[in-house]
C-alpha cells in the first residue's frame, strides 16, 4: 500500500493510508478521537466522491495530452498487471481523482526515545499499523506535537497513494501522473499487490510482500515493451535505494543493541546521538530529520524484501506460484 521515492540525498518513504469509513469502523473504533474519525471520512470521501472514469476522460479530452497519454499508460499497466502478473481483476486504477494538494495526506510515525520498536495504531480490516494517516498536513502536525510531548521519537513523511484494499475501487490520483512510467507502474502493481496478499496486523509482511511484486512486476512489464534501457534505470535505482537502506538498517540494529544494553539513560543518549550524527554524515540529510521514529517506514518497507525475492526468484518468475507460496508462509 505503499510507494517509495529516493533522491540522491534522501530516501523518503511515503505509504498509502487505509481507512474503511462504513458504520461498523465507529462501532470498532469506540475508543478513537471522535475528530481524528471525522477527518478520515471527509478524506475519504473527498477523494471517493470525485472519481472519475479514465475512458469518459478519454473520450472527451478533459485533460491536457500529456495527462491523456499518462492515462492510458495507467490503462495499459492495469491490464498488464491483471493478465500477466495475476493480480486482482477490478476497477481499481481505472478511475481518476483530481487532488488539489501535492499529497493526499500524511503519516505520522512514533516511537519511544529509547527502542526502534515502533507504536502502532489497530483498526478494522487493516489490523494494527506503524503509522497514523491524515488528509490534512496541520492535523498531522497537531498530532506530531501531541506525541512530542509524550515523549516519543516522531517522524511525519507525505503519503502519495491511498489503498482500501479493494473495498472501493482506487483511483489514479492527479498527483500520480507527474511519475514516470518506472514509478507510476510501480505504484499501481504495488497497490493491487496489497489487494492480492494483505496479512492484517503485520506491516512488515504486506509492505514486503507488495515491494517484491511491485519491482519484479515493473521489469517483466518493461521487458514485454522490448524497454531494455529503463530496465536498466529501474534495477540501477534499486540498487541505490538498497545500499541506502542496508546502511539505515545498520544504523537500527546498532541502536537496537544500545536500547538493550541496559545502560543509563545518559549514556544511551550519547551513544544515540553519536550514531544518528554518523547516519546522517553518510545519508547527507537534515539531522533534526533522524530520530528512532525516522527508522520505521525504512524497515517496514524493506526489512523482509530480500527474503521475499529469494522466493519468487525459487519460482522462477511464476507470480502466481509465488503468490500460493506467500499466502501458506503469512
Amino acid at each position: 500500500m505503499l510507494f517509495r521515492q529516493l533522491t540522491r540525498r534522501k530516501i523518503t518513504i511515503s505509504g498509502s493510508v487505509i481507512i474503511l469509513t462504513t458504520l461498523l469502523l465507529f462501532v470498532t473504533l469506540g475508543s478513537c478521537n471522535v475528530s481524528y474519525l471525522t477527518q478520515a471520512m471527509a478524506g475519504h470521501f473527498r477523494i471517493m466522491n470525485s472519481r472519475k472514469s479514465i475512458l469518459k476522460i478519454l473520450k472527451t479530452n478533459y485533460l491536457d495530452s500529456n495527462s491523456n497519454d499518462k492515462l492510458k499508460m495507467v490503462l495499459d499497466i492495469h491490464e498488464f498487471a491483471i493478465r500477466e502478473l495475476g493480480l486482482p481483476d477490478n476497477k481499481s486504477y481505472t478511475v481518476y481523482s483530481e487532488l488539489k494538494e501535492q499529497y493526499p495526506g500524511w503519516n505520522v510515525y512514533c516511537a519511544p526515545k529509547f527502542s526502534v520498536e515502533p507504536k502502532t495504531w489497530c483498526y478494522p480490516i487493516a489490523g494494527c499499523v506503524v503509522y497514523h494517516g491524515y488528509f490534512k498536513k496541520e492535523k498531522a502536525v497537531e498530532f506530531s506535537e501531541k506525541m512530542e510531548n509524550e515523549d516519543f521519537d516522531v517522524y511525519m513523511a507525505p503519503f502519495s497513494a491511498y489503498s482500501t484494499l479493494g473495498w472501493y475501487n482506487d483511483p489514479i490520483l492527479s498527483t500520480h501522473l507527474r511519475y514516470d512510467s518506472i514509478n507510476l507502474a510501480g505504484l499501481i502493481i504495488h497497490e493491487l499487490a496489497h489487494q492480492q496478499l494483505y496479512v492484517s496486523g503485520d506491516s512488515q509482511f504486506s509492505e514486503g510482500f507488495a515491494v517484491t511484486v511491485e519491482r519484479a512486476g515493473v521489469l517483466h512489464w518493461l521487458e514485454s515493451l522490448g524497454r531494455a534501457d529503463q530496465m536498466a534505470e529501474a534495477i540501477q535505482r534499486w540498487d541505490y535505494e538498497d545500499e541506502r537502506v542496508e546502511i539505515i538498517l545498520e544504523a537500527r540494529n546498532h541502536l537496537n543493541i544500545i536500547y538493550q544494553s541496559n545502560r543509563d539513560s545518559i549514556s544511551m543518549s550519547h551513544e544515540k546521538d553519536s550514531t544518528l550524527h554518523e547516519l546522517q554524515k553518510v545519508l547527507n540529510i537534515d539531522r533534526r530529520e533522524l530520530n528512532n521514529a525516522f527508522f520505521v517506514p525504512v524497515s517496514t518497507y524493506h526489512s523482509r524484501v530480500q527474503e521475499f525475492q529469494s522466493i519468487l526468484d525459487s519460482c522462477k518468475g511464476n507470480f502466481r506460484e509465488f503468490y500460493d507460496r506467500m499466502e501458506n508462509a503469512k
